[in-house]
């Protein structure tokens, strides 16, 4: 696939939001087969659509590029044949090296650029609060959904309520404003929904109720551990544009909930989801190549093992003397 193609894919992957890494060769040394510019996506579910080099660099970027994805924030990777070319390391803690196992040699530096979906920030109940939010929270990237009625679901923004089918929960966050009209309601469902905060425009004593009565019914304490009330900064708003601008400010002071990487995250739990369906790498035994054992071409069993090669010479060469690799 084409560098361009690759662009257009990842345009459109955007677009239905869907999460991925954008990988792309940004410089190499001879005699590597990789070129700059090459490039390729990585996706949640550990495949790779195009191509950024040979089979030893794939493995890399594949692992490399999930772990992009969990955090949320870019990083370079470099594979070279010894640590001296691993262009400056340890001043630069974005770069990751690894060792290039290819018969050919070379070296390769890999950008790794991921692209999560915008936040989605639901709002319950038609009031100055919400209003105000919803017209807050855009510029600050995030899409909005509207739910003025408790049967009402209507998406604004470009927001859908429902996440795209195959793509990982963007960070998904509500804010109940239903001046006491249908608040356990309005709470029960965005609980419902994942949404990694929920913060209820209300008093300390009517949070405290209708978390009671939600624990009453049965919702585990993990979601209810989200419900935030009142929500916002304690900062003395008195309008409803001071309590939104107070609400804003205490999600932007929680950025764990945009990366996904924060512990027992819906994110995160995704994150780990993507890491147990990408398998973990193989080493060829006769060069030390990483293989992915869901691609591998060349196996083969010995002893009641399964080993994987890079290559059908490494597999004839082990196959001629396992031992002289380490094989009982």
């Amino acid at each position: 696939m084409a560098e361009h193609d690759i662009l257009i894919e990842a345009g459109e992957r955007a677009a239905r939001g869907h999460a991925f890494v954008l990988a792309t060769v940004v410089r190499r040394r001879a005699p590597s087969s990789a070129r700059p510019a090459q490039k390729a996506l990585v996706l949640p579910d550990g495949a790779l659509v195009g191509w950024i080099g040979g089979s030893c660099i794939e493995p890399v970027v594949r692992r490399e590029g999930l772990a992009t994805l969990r955090e949320g924030r870019p990083r370079r990777v470099v594979l070279a044949p010894d640590s001296s070319d691993t262009f400056s390391e340890g001043e630069e803690p974005d770069l990751h090296a690894h060792p290039m196992t290819c018969h050919s040699g070379g070296t390769v530096e890999i950008l790794l650029e991921p692209y999560l979906p915008a936040p989605l920030l639901e709002l319950y109940g038609d009031s100055p609060v919400t209003e105000a939010l919803s017209v807050m929270a855009p510029p600050l990237g995030w899409r909005v959904a509207r739910r003025r009625e408790p049967d009402d679901a209507e998406a604004s923004d470009g927001a859908e309520v429902t996440e795209a089918e195959g793509s990982p929960a963007a960070a998904r966050l509500a804010v109940v404003a239903t001046m006491g009209v249908w608040d356990e309601s309005a709470v029960a469902r965005a609980l419902a929904s994942g949404a990694r905060y929920v913060g209820l425009v209300a008093s300390p004593r009517r949070t405290d109720e209708v978390r009671r009565r939600l624990a009453g019914r049965g919702l585990p304490e993990e979601r209810l551990a989200c419900l935030v009330g009142p929500a916002g900064l304690d900062l003395g708003a008195e309008s409803p544009a001071e309590i939104a601008v107070t609400i804003l400010a205490q999600v932007v002071g929680r950025r764990e909930l945009f990366r996904g990487a924060g512990e027992g995250s819906d994110a995160g739990a995704a994150g780990a989801a993507s890491d147990a369906r990408a398998p973990a790498p193989a080493i060829d035994p006769v060069c030390g190549m990483e293989v992915d054992p869901a691609t591998a071409r060349f196996t083969l069993v010995h002893a009641d093992r399964e080993y994987f090669f890079c290559c059908e010479g490494c597999r004839e060469k082990f196959r001629a003397d396992p031992a002289a690799f380490g094989a009982s």
